[in-house]
């Protein structure tokens, strides 16, 4: 099925496709015949693999390849690209596949001629094409260049190159200039972070979701608290991310005075911690990973390019080790696989509890089964690292949030995330939190703070949350950004242009 959003963007994707095209076919006609042939062949392959690829895009997610696809390709490992091509390679796939070898094949056919014939073009005819060339590139480089799917992928490529420096540049330190953070002392504390993916509120029980995906967090509800609106910056990993763990915003997106938290809890004296279940590297290198390196101590536990599942529950012990560390002040950020697609390789068999059907729709109903067993895999992981930080009997807390959210099929017939359609499943993600009795001792003032949980935010804004309850104190903290602060205010939550997300 295919979704074109926008008619004035069909046309302007056709039209700026035909002129592609009518390039290829100008420069073969300044080619001499043996070349000419050569040339002709390969520009028809490139033509019918790209219109393949853009009519797979359309045909799967409804919007033409945009930036924010081209940034997620940039960010997959072999792994998770396999297991994406695996979920979506349908039958509509197949059917462009063979289309465009059928194309491809006939295209050459009907250009046997041209392709074998001998002829020598006039003077005049050479100039005409030059220009023709040179003004369908201004054209499309001015006009249409969101359109071409080469130019595109060049710019955001260069985009991603800058982005990956400027992070590089400032956030693989163990220390940043660009934060004055003052110490913490040296009260015993251990505090953890953990970093969901593609978990969306929509399936938790714990936020009213109809089947029981959350029994281990429901046994401890009244220990938690638990934030009923909050959002994500962005609803593809690399964006979400940089902004959740860095000065990054919205208005600020590519800041080049940035700090991560991993560096301003090593400033303030915090012995720090990173295990991962999240491969190191993407098409050279992740933005997590970089942010990463920035820990004293780093842990990755899915090392191996190759097909084998590694689940969370590989990450406890490690996370055991981490909190058995003589160090008096513990911070530790725990990145899980959580529930990304594919999703029935996020649990052992152990939780495939879900079965009947939520959806009349076959496939539907298998995916949304898996997610579910997934969240409820989650569940599981979660819990279990609360209990181990709990056995401690210290002043700790746990921080839990995903990066982003996963539509699935929850308000159109969809599974997945992108920017393009940005629904609320995959925006609206949980943020739970649990404090030990010594954290509460400590600190009563947060937890006399009225309707707390409802406050509307989004995680951009964590650094400053992050910084609070850890009662690190940093030079650019900012209490009406902190969801835990008295003096909290509400904000305009932006995303994609400059959309104001509760305005939708």
């Amino acid at each position: 099925m295919f979704l074109i959003p926008n008619t004035i963007d069909y046309f302007k994707e056709l039209l700026a496709f035909t002129l592609f095209s009518l390039i290829f076919y100008a420069l073969s006609l300044l080619l001499k015949n043996r070349l000419r042939q050569i040339f002709t062949i390969i520009a028809l392959a490139i033509l019918f693999a790209l219109l393949i690829i853009k009519l797979s895009f359309y045909s799967h997610y409804g919007v033409k390849i945009n930036a924010s696809a081209l940034f997620v390709i940039l960010e997959t490992n072999g792994v998770e690209a396999s297991e994406f091509f695996v979920n979506y390679f349908n039958k509509t796939v197949i059917v462009l596949l063979i289309a465009g070898i059928i194309g491809f094949t006939i295209s050459v056919y009907l250009f046997k001629a041209f392709l074998n014939c001998n002829f020598e073009m006039s003077v005049i005819f050479k100039i005409l094409s030059v220009f023709y060339i040179i003004g369908s590139l201004l054209v499309i480089n001015f006009k249409f260049s969101h359109e071409n799917i080469i130019l595109s992928s060049v710019k955001t490529f260069k985009d991603y190159k800058i982005t990956k420096s400027n992070l590089k540049e400032n956030l693989a330190k163990p220390l940043s200039n660009n934060i004055v953070v003052k110490p913490i002392g040296d009260k015993e504390k251990t505090y953890v972070v953990i970093i969901g993916e593609s978990t969306s509120r929509w399936h938790m029980q714990l936020y009213g979701y109809a089947r029981e995906t959350n029994p281990k967090l429901t046994e401890i509800k009244n220990e938690l608290l638990i934030f009923n609106n909050v959002i994500a910056s962005n609803v593809h990993t690399l964006r979400a991310l940089e902004k959740s763990l860095t000065l990054s915003d919205f208005k600020s997106p590519n800041r080049i005075d940035n700090a991560s938290i991993v560096q301003m809890a090593n400033a303030a004296g915090f012995e720090t911690f990173w295990i991962s279940n999240q491969k190191p590297v993407g098409f050279y290198e992740s933005i997590p990973t970089i942010i990463s390196s920035a820990a004293k101590h780093k842990t990755y536990v899915n090392t191996q390019e190759s097909s084998d599942v590694v689940l969370d529950e590989n990450l406890l012990p490690h996370i055991n080790k981490a909190l058995n560390n003589t160090a008096k002040q513990k911070l530790i950020f725990i990145h899980l696989m959580g529930t990304h697609s594919t999703y029935n390789k996020r649990y052992p068999k152990d939780f495939d509890v879900f079965k009947e059907a939520t959806n009349e729709n076959l496939k539907a109903k298998k995916v949304i089964n898996e997610y579910d067993n997934a969240i409820l895999y989650n569940d599981f992981v979660v819990r279990e690292i609360i209990e181990s930080v709990k056995s401690k009997n210290q002043n700790s807390y746990v921080v839990y949030f995903s990066d982003h959210g996963d539509e699935v099929y929850d308000t159109f017939d969809f599974v997945g995330h992108n920017e393009f359609h940005g629904t609320k499943p995959m925006y609206e993600v949980p943020f739970i939190v649990w404090f030990s009795k010594q954290y509460k001792q400590s600190f009563p003032e947060l937890f006399s703070l009225e309707n707390i949980t409802n406050r509307p935010y989004i995680l951009e804004d964590f650094i400053h949350s992050f910084s609070d309850i850890s009662k690190i104190t940093f030079n650019r903290f900012n209490e009406e950004k902190s969801i835990f602060n008295s003096n909290f205010k509400e904000k305009k939550r932006l995303i994609k242009k400059g959309e104001d997300y509760d305005k939708r």
